[in-house]
């Protein structure tokens, strides 16, 4: 799980710094969406955390 868990942080550290590099509202949009779904796998990854503790 720390694998899977570590590289999804990864994606979102480089979608935010993406996110912080783009001119293109277009593309800012696509970011916010692909971190938001990210983000999104992240608290269902700590629920599942949480339930094998």
């Amino acid at each position: 799980m720390f694998t899977k868990t570590f590289t999804i942080e990864r994606h979102i550290e480089e979608l935010r710094a993406e996110l912080r590099t783009t001119t293109d509202a277009e593309e800012a949009r696509e970011i916010q969406a692909e971190l938001a779904a990210m983000l999104d796998l992240t608290g269902d990854l700590d629920r599942v955390n949480e339930a094998m503790i």
